[in-house]
């Protein structure tokens, strides 16, 4: 059996009236290759939070591309160790 590890991240976006209306997903395979996807669910509100929205999707895809750049430095490391002796 073949198990591969991911780490996940997941959002929703609400407009100051609490109404929801983007949710983000994001992820970090096991070769640190970041994925970020988003979906509108309520464009009239999306329309009137445009700012709001770009501020959120710079922030959730920053928070997973760290993610991925830690990653890749954690098997940067594994990588590069020299091997006991």
């Amino acid at each position: 059996m073949d198990i591969k590890q991911s780490i996940s991240f997941s959002a929703q976006l609400q407009s100051a009236d609490n109404t929801p209306f983007v949710n983000f997903n994001g992820s970090v395979d096991e070769s640190a290759v970041p994925s970020v996807n988003y979906y509108i669910s309520n464009q009239d509100v999306y329309r009137a939070n445009t700012k709001l929205f770009r501020d959120s999707l710079t922030t959730f895809q920053n928070t997973v591309f760290d993610a991925a750049d830690k990653k890749s430095a954690e098997l940067e490391a594994t990588t590069t160790e020299a091997p006991a002796e």
